[in-house]
């Protein structure tokens, strides 16, 4: 069995939720109350998300330093894609 086939699905909304829950529990993280994740396209095998932003903004130092928690989460929720808003068009 791939590892996609273990993530737990959950709906935009649930995974923001549990994205806050895990990152207010890193340093740098205990005044965020909003995060955003986006779906990734052409994610076949890897993670079909990504943390888009947090808010309030946070050093880039604090999330380099969550990266290992932010991982964790990525192997274990699956994006229902159909819960979450297209993702922004690039500029050009």
């Amino acid at each position: 069995m791939s590892k996609s086939n273990t993530r737990e699905v959950r709906s935009c909304a649930e995974l923001q939720a549990v994205c806050l829950q895990t990152l207010k529990q890193c340093q740098g993280f205990e005044q965020v109350n909003e995060v955003l994740v986006q779906p990734r396209e052409n994610a076949e095998g890897f993670a079909n998300w990504t943390l888009a932003a947090v808010r309030p903004r946070v050093e880039n130092r604090f999330l380099r330093a969550a990266g290992g928690a932010i991982a964790v989460l990525q192997q274990t929720y699956q994006l229902n894609a159909e819960t979450a808003p297209p993702p922004p068009r690039q500029r050009r």
